[in-house]
């Protein structure tokens, strides 16, 4: 039982969950993304610069979000204005992009991935929002009360 319970409070500052899986599955993505803009031939600088400031937020966004949570401040007001501007923001890139990508040449495969990233990056967004309002303590999060006599 121990071992269970330094677990937990190993993880304990990386709370509401929602709001750490969408800020790593943020990083996951955007990351690998990263070479792809910058090793793509048919795009000039400016484009590159370009396709790259999203990306550069998402990944600024997503690490300040983990590293508030590290530092126990994922309880705060300015945590809660960036997990919901973070949201917003990627709730309206991935809406834009979407249409965009959808409405191009592209390839189905390409449509569809895409189409999976957007549905999956916009579910995380909501549930990092929601999980705001209604915290994320389940019993067995909740570390057991120490009897005092």
């Amino acid at each position: 039982m121990t071992g269970t319970v330094e677990t937990m409070r190993s993880i304990g500052p990386f709370r509401p969950r929602p709001v750490t899986v969408f800020a790593a599955l943020t990083l996951l993505i955007w990351t690998t993304r990263i070479p792809l803009a910058w090793t793509n031939p048919d795009d000039s600088v400016g484009e590159k610069v370009i396709w790259s400031t999203p990306i550069t937020l998402f990944v600024i966004a997503a690490a300040a979000l983990l590293l508030m949570q590290a530092r126990g401040a994922g309880s705060t007001a300015p945590f809660a204005k960036l997990v919901r501007a973070f949201a917003a923001g990627t709730v309206a890139y991935w809406t834009i992009r979407v249409v965009i990508i959808v409405a191009g040449d592209w390839s189905v495969g390409f449509k569809a991935v895409h189409a999976v990233l957007a549905i999956v990056s916009c579910a995380a967004a909501a549930l990092a929002w929601r999980s705001l309002a209604a915290g994320d303590e389940t019993p067995a999060d909740v570390e057991p009360a120490v009897s005092r006599r």
